[in-house]
């Protein structure tokens, strides 16, 4: 992995680029008017490129970069004004004042509703293993130009942090979350936006295991949620009740704890 800058770069921006590079441990190279897929081919690596208002993260294709942008979760947050229900928001039980931990952050999209339906009163940890995602996406919450101010307070309000949920999990206090959200990558291919097949490249594959799920349990009060393909075995194999939906690929499955 290496760190440069857009095509038509300035000093701020190789500066941006430079602190980048030095914060994540990785080399800085100058763009020098070459092409992404010629950096690439050259260097044999993925690569982070910062923009003015976006960084985005290239896998060895170079085609979809991955970078932030509220996408679908605007759209549904936008629905959630105009009074409609979210499958996620009623799954995990959401209202004003309540905590989550978000093991899988992503492309942050469900992190980014449940912080707007929380608001300021509550708690959203979202936790990302992948350092680079989790880098492209947190300066994307921070940084993303809302129309919405209400949409911008809520992604303001994430606390991602780049770690394993398994190891967050067993130094996490009991009872600390109101709720713990699972969304693995699913054992199924799905037909989803670019920012999803753009993500695959760089996912953590890490199967959900027995302890893990002992672990959210103890680290929950309300309830564990579980966001899998329609047809995974992980819904029963750890004991989720499962909120079917006759249209979706996905469904969403809950466990319980009062």
């Amino acid at each position: 992995m290496f760190v440069t800058t857009i095509e038509k770069t300035n000093n701020v921006l190789n500066q941006k680029a430079l602190r980048t590079a030095e914060q994540l441990g990785i080399p800085y190279i100058e763009r020098n008017k070459r092409t992404i897929k010629q950096l690439q081919s050259y260097y044999n690596q993925p690569c982070l490129v910062v923009g003015k208002i976006k960084t985005e993260l290239y896998d060895l294709h170079g085609i979809d970069p991955l970078f932030f942008h509220p996408n679908m979760a605007a759209v549904r947050m936008k629905r959630i004004e105009k009074g409609e229900v979210d499958p996620f928001v009623r799954a995990a039980g959401l209202n004003q004042g309540m905590s989550i931990l978000d093991c899988t952050l992503g492309m942050g999209a469900d992190a980014l509703i449940a912080s707007y339906i929380i608001g300021s009163s509550g708690k959203i940890t979202a936790l990302e293993l992948n350092p680079f995602v989790y880098f492209v996406i947190k300066e994307g919450l921070q940084n993303y130009p809302f129309k919405n101010e209400k949409f911008g307070e809520a992604a303001g309000r994430i606390e991602a942090v780049n770690i394993d949920y398994l190891t967050f999990l067993k130094k996490a206090e009991d009872r600390s979350y109101d709720v713990v959200y699972f969304d693995p990558m699913f054992t199924e291919r799905v037909i989803e936006s670019a920012g999803i097949q753009s993500l695959s490249s760089f996912a953590s594959y890490k199967e959900l295991t027995d302890e893990a799920v002992v672990e959210a349990k103890r680290v929950a009060k309300k309830r564990i949620i579980l966001k899998d393909h329609f047809r995974s075995d992980r819904f029963s194999r750890f004991g989720f009740s499962v909120e079917k939906r006759k249209t979706a690929k996905f469904h969403f499955g809950v466990i319980e704890l009062e």
